[in-house]
């Protein structure tokens, strides 16, 4: 007879990179000043945010120890490359083109790594992002970015 230590694959491994997160941007921060919460430093808020992030990870990582859960679907390398593609597309394109194309292309490139994607649905969700991100970015928050070529 066999003991299975993990039970729910996914909560598990989902934890752990979960954790492996927090623990590597606890790392990242280490060197902050903290500092109080009447007297926030410049490591505060990441501080809080990677102790959430690790306390949602150690939730999980115990529940897929616990419950019995569903296995790790096998990885779609295809998505996967293509989502990683769009992320260079994006930071390639960005400096040159500016942030409407570059918008619109992460979101073309990204949109094949599911085979139930249609173009023109895409093309309309990249225009409103690019939009949305056009007024937050650009008008709201006064950031230097080119808006097109």
């Amino acid at each position: 007879m066999r003991i299975k230590l993990v039970r729910g694959g996914v909560d598990f491994w989902s934890g752990l990179l979960l954790v492996a997160i927090a623990g590597a941007a606890l790392w990242y921060i280490a060197s902050l000043d903290i500092g109080t919460a009447l007297d926030m430093g410049p490591g505060y808020f990441p501080l809080l945010i990677a102790l959430i992030l690790a306390g949602m990870g150690a939730v999980l990582l115990v529940r897929g120890l616990v419950v019995v859960g569903p296995p790790v679907a096998p990885m779609n390398a295809r998505a996967a490359i293509l989502i990683l593609a769009s992320f260079l597309a994006f930071a390639l394109l960005l400096d040159r083109l500016g942030l409407v194309v570059a918008i619109l292309a992460q979101t073309l490139i990204a949109s094949f790594a599911s085979r139930e994607s249609v173009l023109w649905q895409s093309l309309v969700f990249g225009a409103a992002l690019a939009a949305a991100s056009t007024v937050l970015f650009v008008w709201l928050l006064g950031i230097p970015v080119d808006v097109l070529p």
